[in-house]
């Protein structure tokens, strides 16, 4: 707005205004060295009026953000309080010595072993985490103690909801694939000790409070997670990597407590890429290294080699479901359309057109399917292969499941999914 300033033999008068709001008045008085204000005295304070106008307004801006601050810290204080461990709930998993894995299921230690299917007892999973933690010398080796790693594995759990997918069993079972990666290879001998751990953390936590709709619904629905990450990319992952530290900053939760500065640092830094690199968009980007690291062998004096191996290992954990047995693939495959078509069914209900794979009056599963390992889950059990052999068994059934999903192809039918479930999905209360 223009600076109008009114100026009288003995007071100046000059608004400041930090465009496009005035947010005070300068008033100059009774000049001591002159009868009257002059031109010069103007100029001075229309300077001296922008700076007060910006001072003023930049302590307001302040205040506006402490006290969006402190609203913050009070919904995260709300959040962690529901998500508190119950004192009974932690004494029960941390009074006696953890089972052997093979107690939950007699093929608990078998890649082809469905967690998600096959494991009945949910209530058992917290245990079954120490479980194979301790089975994979974690425990010992880094001195966690029980007490905190049972919290902290709780409040990962109670972290999640409960979309027909992306859930706490989702969670368990991708963890359960690096478990069983690290039985088969003798301990995954081609990572450190300190990787091995990170990636394990990063298995349980990449999708915390996953809300069921992927990244690209959370851009054009205009969520709050939207605003908050889209300018750096991979909104849901940012989102369930924040959630992760949020929870190893809560009391009692910390489970690199005993690290030393160095290694604490080194770790979270690991698990932030790892859960960073779930994105299947930052996965693409980095094929093309990852097949030239496994064209001319993996180096282990190589740390670049390390960060694009783990890389692998933690998109193939999370796409485990693809080399499961064919009815537990299927199986999956319906929770997965499930989630899908209710996320096609909010972008309907917002005036956008879903995908074909979103829309449920248009996807033809097979084909599908077929698009996705092929392009997709394929060439990561692939490479995965070749940089561990042992893993062998899983991409041969994966190609046992493409083949089944051709013959379904070959039908010419569109197959539907079983909706036996309703999907705890909302609109953003911003949408409502």
């Amino acid at each position: 707005m223009p600076r109008n300033i009114l100026s009288s033999l003995k007071r100046l008068t000059s608004p400041l205004d930090f465009s496009p709001t005035v947010v005070g008045v300068a008033q100059l008085c009774n000049k001591i060295n002159g009868k009257f204000f002059t031109k010069y005295d103007e100029e001075l304070a229309n300077t001296f009026s922008v700076y007060c106008g910006i001072s003023i307004y930049h302590s307001k801006l302040y205040n506006a953000v402490v006290a969006s601050h402190s609203r913050s810290s009070l919904a995260t204080e709300l959040m962690l309080y529901h998500m508190k461990v119950q004192p009974e709930e932690l004494e029960k998993i941390t009074q006696s010595s953890l089972p052997p894995t093979t107690s939950f299921h007699p093929n608990f230690c078998k890649m082809t072993f469905c967690p998600k299917i096959q494991l009945k007892a949910n209530d058992e999973t917290v245990v079954a985490v120490m479980s194979m933690m301790n089975e994979m010398d974690l425990i010992n080796k880094f001195q966690l103690h029980p007490d905190t790693l049972g919290r902290f594995v709780f409040m990962v759990k109670k972290g999640y909801r409960d979309p027909p997918y992306h859930n706490w069993m989702h969670a368990f079972a991708v963890a359960h694939f690096l478990y069983t990666l690290y039985c088969c290879s003798n301990r995954l001998p081609c990572l450190d000790d300190l990787e091995v751990l990170a990636v394990f953390v990063s298995c349980l936590c990449h999708d915390i409070d996953h809300r069921g709709t992927n990244n690209a619904f959370q851009v054009c629905s205009k969520s709050p997670l939207a605003a908050l990450y889209t300018s750096e990319g991979s909104v849901m992952e940012r989102h369930h990597l924040a959630q992760t530290l949020c929870i190893l900053n809560s009391p009692g939760c910390n489970i690199f407590e005993n690290f030393s500065d160095s290694d604490y640092k080194t770790i979270v830094g690991m698990i932030q890429n790892n859960i960073l690199d779930t994105d299947i968009a930052t996965h693409l980007k980095k094929l093309k290294f990852i097949k030239e690291m496994a064209s001319c062998g993996y180096d282990r004096s190589n740390p670049e080699h390390h960060k694009l191996l783990c890389s692998l290992i933690m998109t193939s954990c999370d796409l485990t479901s693809s080399c499961k047995t064919w009815d537990c693939s299927r199986a999956i495959s319906d929770l997965i359309y499930l989630e899908f078509f209710s996320q096609g069914d909010l972008e309907k209900a917002l005036g956008i057109t879903p995908i074909e794979m979103m829309d449920r009056d248009r996807a033809n599963i097979p084909e599908q399917q077929l698009r996705f390992l092929d392009g997709i889950a394929g060439p990561v059990f692939q490479l995965l292969s070749q940089l561990i052999p042992e893993i062998a068994e899983a991409y041969h059934s994966l190609l046992e499941n493409r083949e089944h999903w051709a013959a379904l192809k070959a039908t010419g039918k569109r197959f539907s999914i079983d909706i036996t479930t309703e999907l705890s999905v909302r609109l953003p209360t911003h949408v409502e």
